[in-house]
């Protein structure tokens, strides 16, 4: 959880990152097809790059870990389900639940809402087709606009005389496809409505998006002052269609700029380097993001501090340690001869070795009553801990044990846990398992190892 967290909070930098870098670089810079990609590609990759670098992480060490803890290759025994009545008051982690899907329906119901709005301004209009391009005439007050292949205009500019500037200003808006970006960063706010920089990048590609057509209608043989008298005559006061790329959008004083302004060399220059460096400044930040979720290892070392002195371990030629010695704190004052190591006692002899312990074995052994007794015992045993339900805690605790040549259960220990009341719980109860039917080996009882999955449920 505390990985997917930094994962989101890393995709939020990340889009704020390539933000600033637009308009720090790009922004006033007329080249608007590049700008379009570098904004469409910030999207994408905001996303991307993060996933890349964390999920290796989270994956790789807990199948790493899964392997060492013995729970892969070891005999899994069905999994046990303890279910319990979760407390009536939702976790934390429930709630930022709610507080997420209440924002995602309230984007989905506005984006619904929108697409609805253009759909009956279409039903009540008057459809009409020029030069291949579909028209609804409508009397409704709006600015002219565009979404998809479809051009929606205000009655009212039937007679006048810059009509074909209004429509091929539009039908740049359409073969351009200027409407999927706006439906693309629509829809990155449904699922992604608590990243303040997706509606920024929205404004930005409608900004574009007017550049662009302003550009191809000046270049199409339109003069420049007569252009600029018509965006002066928009009625300012017409409520603009949300989602549609709209004629008078933008600020008029900043598309005016825009299209008198020419491209330089230094320009694409910039604009060769700037989206490598963005990226390699999201990698490295993702990277920080991704090191500080890792816990930090400690290192052992033969020489610890103790107030001003010093502590050395002494290890005979095995390696093996045999005591400790304390070194002078002065530079002069050599240190003091280690000890002999303690010879042995005549009494003591060589530790015997443990048996082995068998995974697989001719006879397996077997719960008293079979599988079934076994999963109504843990299931009847095991009580839901308070605190667990509190929190709302849910998961798998994995136990390990061993059944002895006798039957009885020992080394039980948790090799996969989910919190300490829960982990508590369920080695309890695994330790308190009644004798089991050993296994055997060649027809003698051996010790085999198991590992028990106990899956803890809130209803």
């Amino acid at each position: 959880m505390n990985t997917f967290v930094t994962y989101l909070i890393a995709t939020v930098v990340s889009l704020g990152i390539f933000y600033g870098v637009y308009v720090s670089t790009l922004r006033s810079e007329p080249l608007f097809r590049f700008n379009r990609f570098y904004l469409l590609t910030s999207l994408f990759l905001t996303y991307l790059i993060p996933i890349i670098i964390f999920l290796p992480h989270s994956i790789v060490p807990a199948l790493v870990q899964a392997v060492n803890d013995g729970i892969i290759g070891s005999i899994n025994l069905s999994p046990v389900e303890i279910s319990a009545t979760a407390n009536n008051y939702p976790s934390l982690l429930s709630l930022l639940g709610y507080i997420y899907l209440s924002g995602a329906v309230f984007f989905a119901a506005r984006l619904l809402i929108r697409v609805l709005s253009i759909y009956r301004l279409g039903n009540n209009g008057e459809r009409s087709d020029q030069n291949d391009l579909r028209i609804l005439w409508s009397q409704a007050d709006f600015p002219p606009f565009s979404f998809f292949r479809t051009m929606y205009l205000p009655l009212n500019l039937k007679d006048k005389l810059h009509l074909n500037e209004i429509i091929r200003h539009e039908q740049i808006h359409i073969e351009s496809h200027h409407s999927f970006d706006i439906i693309l960063t629509q829809l990155m706010q449904v699922f992604f409505w608590f990243n303040p920089f997706i509606p920024l990048i929205e404004n930005a590609l409608r900004e574009i998006h007017e550049f662009e057509a302003d550009k191809a209608v000046i270049h199409s043989g339109t003069d420049p002052v007569a252009y600029t008298r018509i965006l002066f005559s928009q009625d300012k006061s017409a409520q603009a269609v949300l989602l549609g790329n709209n004629f008078n959008y933008s600020l008029i004083k900043r598309r005016l700029t825009m299209f008198y302004r020419k491209s330089t060399r230094f320009s694409r220059l910039k604009a060769a380097a700037v989206l490598p460096i963005a990226v390699c400044t999201v990698i490295f930040y993702a990277i920080g993001c991704n090191q500080s979720t890792k816990t930090p290892e400690t290192t052992n070392s033969d020489s610890l501090s103790v107030s001003d002195q010093k502590v050395m371990v002494v290890k005979d030629s095995s390696g093996n340690e045999i005591g400790t010695a304390q070194i002078a704190g002065d530079v002069g004052t050599p240190p003091p001869p280690p000890p002999p190591p303690p010879p042995p006692p005549p009494s003591e002899k060589k530790k015997e070795t443990k048996e082995d312990v068998y995974r697989v074995v001719e006879t397996m052994p077997q719960f008293t009553g079979g599988d079934e007794a076994r999963v109504k015992y843990i299931s009847t045993s095991v009580k839901y801990p308070d605190d667990a339900k509190e929190k709302g805690l849910q998961g798998t605790v994995y136990v390990s044990f061993i059944v002895e040549k006798d039957g009885s259960i020992g080394d039980a220990k948790v090799i996969r846990g989910i919190g300490k009341s829960c982990d508590e719980e369920a080695l309890r109860v695994i330790k308190g398992m009644p004798k089991w039917i050993p296994g055997t080996q060649g027809g003698k009882p051996v010790r085999v190892q198991f590992t028990m999955p106990m899956n803890f449920k809130l209803k």
